[in-house]
């Protein structure tokens, strides 16, 4: 399983989980998978179901202010994909979402600051957060390699993931997963709702995205019932986009 965030503050809103519900949703899981690095993930989700790792989308800086001690604290290790042009600024490509409220963005000081913590991995979101159905392909190939290039020369270190803005199949392009490994990426993450990856591609691998709304009670239950009604939501979304 993949847990997906964005954000965590102090209360809940736009994007944004309440720094309790995020401990207490972490707590729960850690009783009942084993988590792990985004490396450990890819390399034996196909045989343990059981398995979880934690990505936060978007790079914001409550990562710095709230995510090192929460994360610390619970020895979980977790995956941060950053849009590289929005390094230092915010989450402008939101701003036609109702009840759009800004969300400052990591600083590039941050990021080189947070990555000397070994629990934590910084993957590319591409350069723009724009979603790669827009692009021909040799934009697409522009936008992946720059991503994974500057991210490197700053952290001076391999970024081997990386997460396709919005995530859903339309969102793909040209991004195939051929395209994704002869670029240098060893896995992507998508938006697609299913609680594991026993089956699928690294190149698609499938996410929980946690929402602010969502209780302990609703995290609990959705992780655990049967049928799972946010996955068969996917299954409708995937035939009709």
């Amino acid at each position: 399983m993949i847990l997906m965030y964005h954000n965590i503050d102090e209360k809940a809103g736009f994007n944004t989980v309440s720094a309790e519900n995020f401990e207490r949703q972490l707590r729960f899981v850690k009783q009942h998978w084993q988590f792990t690095d985004m490396d450990t993930y890819v390399r034996e989700c196909h045989t343990n179901p059981r398995l979880a790792t934690l990505t936060f989308d978007d790079a914001y800086y409550c990562l710095f202010t709230f995510g090192q001690g929460i994360l610390g604290e619970l020895d979980i290790p977790v995956t941060v994909f950053v849009p590289v042009y929005h390094v230092g600024s915010d989450n402008c490509w939101d701003e036609e979402e109702p009840e759009y409220q800004k969300i400052e963005t990591l600083s590039w000081w941050a990021i080189e600051q947070l990555s000397q913590n070994p629990l934590f991995t910084f993957g590319s979101h591409g350069m723009t957060h724009v979603s790669l159905r827009y692009f021909k392909k040799e934009d697409t190939v522009k936008d992946l390699r720059e991503s994974k290039e500057i991210m490197e020369e700053h952290l001076q270190k391999a970024v081997n993931y990386y997460a396709f803005p919005y995530g859903q199949k339309r969102d793909f392009g040209y991004a195939t997963p051929e395209l994704l490994q002869e670029i240098g990426f060893k896995a992507a993450c998508t938006t697609l709702w299913k609680l594991n990856n026993l089956r699928g591609n690294p190149y698609r691998l499938h996410r929980v995205e946690v929402r602010p709304t969502d209780s302990l009670e609703d995290f609990q239950r959705y992780l655990t019932s049967k049928p799972d009604f946010r996955f068969l939501k996917q299954q409708i979304k995937n035939v009709l986009r």
